[in-house]
């Protein structure tokens, strides 16, 4: 019994890895082929499907001229739904679901290795420490059931941000169109032909949410970098030198002070969040119990977010790239406090006085 249940969640974790790998070696090899190649080598684009699977599980990669850590946030959707397919045949094999899972994810993780090892070539790797740990938590995350955990004070809160990155997506879109001319030229001078512009195209609709993370850092005055020792904020623009791809041509050039003022729509969030959570009459105890619990669960799932959508972008010289994910967290950390002084606690202690006078 435990035997076949082993056999049937490691063929469903195959099943899974190959419902990713196999799109990905497709449109590798058409790439290259279209391309023209003088070696006729098909090795190559099978090793680069393999990248591009790694990297659609966030794992970072050394190259032979710097690291490329930030990685598309929008491609880990793919895998996630080819493992949770996955889930209804390894959950029937197994009496427990908890049990199921981790041994799927391991099956899940120990593949994605495997793969890894093998598309290491010349000085171009996969992160062998982090492939396992990165996929065993994508696969754990991918298979939870969330309904187990439902909080509304949770779900709230993130529906808010999502919202907000939204209309941060919206306004970059806006800008782009505003620098249209700039991004023209830049994908003129890239020249990749039909099947180069739709996969570039692609490559930064995938990097979107790493996008629209950076532009709601700058709407809100906290700002980001986009290479060494520069910085982009409401009241100082230093950039360096930035790679030519199209979506760059969207960055700022000038100075905007009054974003700085912007670190007040943190509180304003963060105070419809609190007007939500007094909804329900409870004691001011259990909404402070409730407050921290999920406000802990909130600031980890953003400072990952936060740390997974920024890096480096293949050299040293574009190190970071994206928002610092302290500082992007420790703002709206200051934001939630001051937040639940005001719509909260500064409220109970008026009533309280009022009802002792």
């Amino acid at each position: 019994m435990v035997a076949s249940a082993l056999g049937v969640s490691f063929r469903q974790a195959f099943r899974s890895v190959s419902l990713t790998l196999f799109p990905l070696a497709f449109i590798a090899l058409f790439t290259w082929a279209s391309a023209g190649s003088t070696s006729g080598n098909t090795s190559d684009p099978v090793r680069a499907s393999a990248w591009l699977f790694l990297g659609a599980h966030l794992i970072p990669f050394s190259l032979p001229t710097g690291k490329l850590t930030v990685l598309p946030l929008l491609a880990v959707i793919y895998p996630m739904w080819a493992i949770r397919r996955g889930l209804p045949t390894v959950e029937a094999a197994f009496n427990k679901i908890n049990g199921a899972r981790l041994v799927y994810a391991f099956w899940y993780a120990l593949l994605c290795e495997l793969l890894a090892l093998a598309s290491m070539h010349h000085g171009v790797s996969a992160n062998l420490y982090l492939t396992p740990l990165m996929t065993f938590i994508i696969a754990m995350v991918a298979t939870l059931k969330f309904d187990r955990y439902h909080n509304r004070t949770l779900y709230f809160a993130l529906y808010l941000f999502a919202l907000t990155l939204g209309c941060a997506a919206l306004v970059f879109a806006f800008s782009l169109y505003g620098h249209w001319n700039e991004m023209k030229s830049i994908t003129v001078v890239l020249g990749g032909g039909v099947v180069g512009g739709i996969l570039l195209t692609l490559l930064q609709i995938l990097y979107l949410p790493n996008i629209a993370l950076a532009t709601l850092s700058y709407l809100t005055g906290i700002g980001f970098s986009f290479g060494s020792h520069s910085t982009i904020n409401a009241t100082q623009v230093t950039i360096g030198q930035v790679p030519a791809l199209p979506f760059v041509s969207a960055l700022p050039t000038g100075i905007h002070k009054e974003l700085n003022y912007g670190i007040a729509f943190w509180g304003l969030l963060f105070i419809a969040l609190f007007i939500f959570i007094q909804k329900s009459e409870r004691s001011i105890l259990r909404i402070t119990r409730d407050l921290f619990a999920q406000g802990i669960r909130f600031f980890i799932v953003i400072a990952v977010i936060a740390y997974l959508s920024a890096g480096e972008l293949l050299t040293d010289s574009l190190n970071p790239v994206g928002v610092i994910w302290w500082r992007f967290v420790a703002y709206l950390a200051a934001a939630f406090i001051s937040a639940s002084i005001v719509a909260i606690y500064l409220p109970a202690l008026l009533r309280r006085a009022l009802h002792r006078g």
